[in-house]
């Protein structure tokens, strides 16, 4: 008699304690569409890297080591575009963005005077 009567009060009490469903709903305010446009417009003006030819001046697995470079790149060339790239295992230094080879050599003829181990790298992904 108790076991039906313990049993009897579950069943009532999960009735009690269910949760309602209400369905997902994204609330979309001003602020968040003129958050997605700024957005959309970053990636929009972000180039690929990987579309240009490069000159690389670090590669290796020393953050800071790349850091450096880069900041000290940023002093000499103030005009040149450069940036840190990670590729497993290493982290390169790629200086420039150019559309075809002879533009990315002629460049490398100025850079090397400053950084002797410079070449120019095509990186494909």
């Amino acid at each position: 008699m108790k076991f039906r009567l313990l049993l009897l009060f579950m069943l009532l009490s999960l009735g009690v304690f269910a949760q309602e469903q209400i369905p997902n709903r994204f609330i979309v305010t001003q602020k968040v569409d003129t958050l997605l446009s700024q957005r959309g417009q970053c990636f929009a003006k972000v180039k690929t890297s990987h579309k240009y030819y490069h000159i690389q001046l670090y590669n290796g697995q020393s953050i800071n080591t790349a850091r450096s470079i880069k900041a000290k790149f940023q002093e000499d060339f103030p005009e040149v575009y450069v940036v840190v790239e990670w590729e497993s295992p290493e982290f390169k230094v790629w200086a420039g963005e150019y559309e075809n080879k002879l533009s990315a050599d002629q460049a490398l003829l100025k850079i090397r005077k400053k950084y002797p181990n410079a070449f120019v790298v095509n990186p494909k992904k």
